[in-house]
This record gives structure tokens, C-alpha cells and sequence, in this order.
């Protein structure tokens, strides 16, 4: 070999060590690929529930049904779309130059499960937007709550919850209106995988929201790797818990090893920021009192800078689910919940989705009652929200007037396919889907 054709393959060696070390790591090896999730004692995995109400909808045989003598028009199936929003007034969840942008969502079961939630995030990623949640609540494991962003998970039975709607006082509890607890055990495990649908992960970092008692320890791992034990911080405010590894996160997996824990939650921090974070803070039977009994200012700071551009509640159907409703009580309720969320989030657009349509079912006993006793009663909650929503900057949209007004609920039932779950008070999947795209629509997400 010659001189020259030495100094050749030394200069092509060194241009091949120089573009070998400035290779992004992601092309040097491709992430391991990490085992779903198998939960200790418990078959099989637990999964997102399936979507709430029967594909079928309600039964129109029998004795449950009102006959369609008794309702007479009433088995008409309307459909009455909304207006669209001014974007003016509703700029922080109106599509527009000013992105990204942070949305939240709180609700009863009507956005907690099923296909509202998930057609909303449809009708944005149909805009060329990517989508994804910031802030994680801590309800999984909790009956019909679907978590986007969430692939799986495994809970143990040590966990107990603590609900702000159910509370008789004030409480000092974290953004979904919900915490969880555990003390040290065995059963005191929490699992998650926050991969994508294609298992691939996203989540670069991410913050556990917390409160813990004096010297509380937590194990936790990462991608079944080495466990590591951390003594948390014992304070009147909430705390976190950063995790940062040094590649993106598959699982997570955590268990108090020493005290109690109370979770409010987890805040992702992905590796590529989405241009919409949308936070689904859902509760089957929850209603506006979690608001209303919330900690305002304790609330703020378990937010720990995350914050929101536009926020919408969509409550109204479990306060209306009593026999002698009481429209002076719901206004203070309601009042005082607005005033507490105006403290959190004293900009942020603001949405107010009155309950739907709700029917009745005959029952074999019992004094039977008016087939619009119930719808009448939703008439006055989504008035009551639109007049004193209006104090509070907050819009309001009538999906009880979307499903015709009161009593549209058992044309929905009648409709081809059914548009109406089998209680008459929940929708079946299609009607979720027709509800999640006009309110796209009247947001402005859907032409």
C-alpha cells in the first residue's frame, strides 16, 4: 500500500469514527421493545372499560318502555344543531394562530367513558393537529373511566379513593377532583403503560403529584428496570416526583414501600409537546359539588404550572336525578363552583354542556311518574348554568335541546340505530359520537 492510498483510508476512518459519534442516539439502536403488562393475582389485565350502553340502545318491548301511545310526537327522533360559538369568546378552545394550546375537560360519566371524549379528540386530529394528555388523573381502576393516553394499567385493592363531589366540606384535593391513597402493602402497586396504540413511547419525563405522610417511601421502576426507593417530602402542599430517564418511558411501575400516599396525579412531559393537551377529568356520578367543595387555591398549586387555555363542565344529569329538586340549592352549588373555578383559571375560556335529555323507564312497581319528570328538570339546570354562567364569562351549550328538548331522549330510543343507552339516561355509543361531533362543530373543530 502506498503512502497516498494510506493517507486515504486513514482520512476515510476518521470521517467514519467522526459520523459514528455524531449519529443521534435513536439511530444507533432502536428502543427495547417492553413486555405488556401482566398484573400480580388478578386475570387478566385490566383494560380501559369497553364503551358505555349497548350498540342495540334501549329495549321498545315490554313493560319498561312508555308506549308509544303515551308519548305520542314524542317518538319522533330530532336532531337540532347548535349554534357555533363566537370565537371571540371562546379563544383559548376555538381553533387559530395562537397554538398550541391547553384544553381540559370535567365531567359526570358522560365524558368519563365511552365515545364523547374520544370523537372531540378525533375531530381536532382531523384539523392536522396531534393530541395528547398533559396531566394523568389518578382514576383508573374507578368503574367506566377511560383515561386517553393511558394503554394499561394494574391497580392494587390498597388503594382507596377520596371524591370531592361526595364530600360534606371543603377538601384539599388535587386537579381531578379526585385523589387516590395507599398505604405500604403489598396491594399498594400501580402500574402503568403510557406507549402509544402502536406501543411505541412518548412520554419523555414525567411528575408524580403527591402528598405524603412523614418518612413515606416509594419504589418504583422504569421499563422493568432497576428499582429505585425514594423517601418522599412531607408538606402541607403538594409535592412531585420527577422521573427522568434517560430514554422515553414505557411502563411505570410504583409502590409504597414505607407510610401512606396520596396521588393526584402525573404530569407527561412528552418528547415531542403536542399541539392540543387534552385532559379528560371524568367521574361516573360526579357533579358539579367537586367544584363546588374543591380547595381553590390548594387546587392551583397540585396544578404545579400546568394550566389551561379553555376548560369546559359538563355536569347537570346526577343533580337532576332526585324527585324533589331544589333550583334554589343548585344555583348557590353552582354559583360557588364557578367562583372557586374562576379563582384556578381566572382567563381560560370557559364551556358550560348542560345534561342531556333524560326518560323515564316503567317500573313493574312503584307509583308511576310523568315521562318528562325528569326532562323537565334538566330544562331548569341548563337554563339556571346559561344565566349564571354568563357572571362567570362561561358559555353554554343545550344538548338537551340537541336531542330535540325535553323528551327527545326516547326518540333517540327510537332512532335507527338506537341513539339512546338501555336506562334511557345514558346515550348509546352512536349518540355519544353524534354529540361529540356537534359540539366539535359548534366549537368551531368541525365544518
Amino acid at each position: 500500500m502506498t503512502y497516498v492510498s494510506r493517507l486515504i483510508l486513514l482520512g476515510a476512518c476518521c470521517i467514519g469514527f467522526a459520523l459514528c459519534l455524531t449519529r443521534p442516539a435513536a439511530a444507533q439502536e432502536s428502543l427495547p421493545l417492553i413486555d405488556d403488562l401482566v398484573c400480580p393475582r388478578v386475570p387478566p389485565l385490566l383494560k380501559p372499560p369497553p364503551v358505555r350502553g349497548p350498540a342495540s340502545g334501549v329495549s321498545r318491548t315490554g313493560t319498561q318502555m312508555p308506549s308509544n301511545a303515551e308519548l305520542g310526537a314524542l317518538v319522533r327522533t330530532v336532531i337540532r344543531d347548535q349554534p357555533q360559538f363566537d370565537p371571540s369568546s371562546i379563544a383559548g378552545l376555538a381553533l387559530g394562530a395562537s397554538q398550541p394550546r391547553r384544553i381540559a375537560f370535567w365531567g359526570d360519566s358522560h365524558i368519563a367513558g365511552g365515545a364523547f371524549a374520544p370523537t372531540l379528540i378525533e375531530a381536532l386530529r382531523k384539523n392536522g393537529l396531534s393530541v395528547a394528555s398533559a396531566y394523568l388523573p389518578p382514576t383508573m381502576g374507578r368503574a367506566n373511566v377511560r383515561l386517553p393516553g393511558l394503554r394499561s394499567y394494574c391497580i392494587g385493592s390498597g388503594w382507596s379513593a377520596d371524591i370531592a363531589y361526595a364530600a360534606s366540606s371543603t377538601r384539599e384535593i388535587g386537579p381531578a377532583l379526585a385523589d387516590r391513597s395507599a398505604d405500604a402493602g403489598p396491594d399498594s402497586y400501580l402500574w402503568l403503560d403510557l406507549r402509544n396504540a402502536a406501543r411505541q413511547p412518548e412520554v419523555q419525563q414525567l411528575q408524580l403529584v403527591y402528598r405524603a405522610s412523614e418518612q413515606a417511601v416509594v419504589d418504583y421502576s422504569v421499563d422493568d428496570g432497576t428499582p429505585v426507593s425514594i423517601q418522599l417530602v412531607s408538606a402541607r402542599d403538594s409535592q412531585v416526583l420527577a422521573i427522568r430517564p434517560d430514554r422515553p418511558i414505557s411502563t411505570l411501575k410504583l409502590r409504597v414501600t414505607q407510610g401512606k400516599l396520596v396521588l393526584h396525579g402525573f404530569i407527561l412531559d412528552r418528547v415531542q409537546a403536542p399541539t392540543i393537551s387534552f385532559d379528560v377529568f371524568g367521574l361516573p356520578s360526579a357533579t358539579v359539588r367537586g367544584w363546588a367543595n374543591a380547595d381553590p387555591a390548594y387546587l392551583a398549586q397540585a396544578l404545579h404550572g400546568v394550566s389551561y387555555d379553555g376548560v369546559v363542565l359538563e355536569y347537570g344529569t346526577n343533580e337532576g336525578a332526585v324527585a324533589n329538586f331544589d333550583a334554589g340549592r343548585y344555583a348557590a352549588m353552582l354559583i360557588k363552583a364557578l367562583t372557586n373555578l374562576r379563582q384556578v383559571f381566572p382567563s381560560a375560556s370557559c364551556v358550560l354542556v348542560g345534561p342531556p335529555d333524560r326518560g323515564v323507564l316503567r317500573k313493574s312497581k312503584g307509583r308511576p311518574i310523568s315521562v318528562l319528570a325528569y326532562a323537565n328538570i334538566h330544562q331548569q339546570i341548563e337554563s339556571m348554568q346559561r344565566q349564571i354562567g354568563k357572571r362567570f364569562a362561561c358559555a353554554a351549550w343545550d344538548w338537551q335541546d340537541f336531542m330535540g328538548g325535553p323528551g327527545g331522549s326516547y326518540g333517540w330510543a327510537h332512532a335507527e340505530p338506537s341513539l339512546m343507552g338501555g336506562d334511557l339516561t345514558h346515550l348509546s355509543p352512536a349518540g355519544y359520537r353524534r354529540t361529540g361531533h356537534a359540539l366539535a362543530r359548534s366549537l368551531g373543530w368541525e365544518p
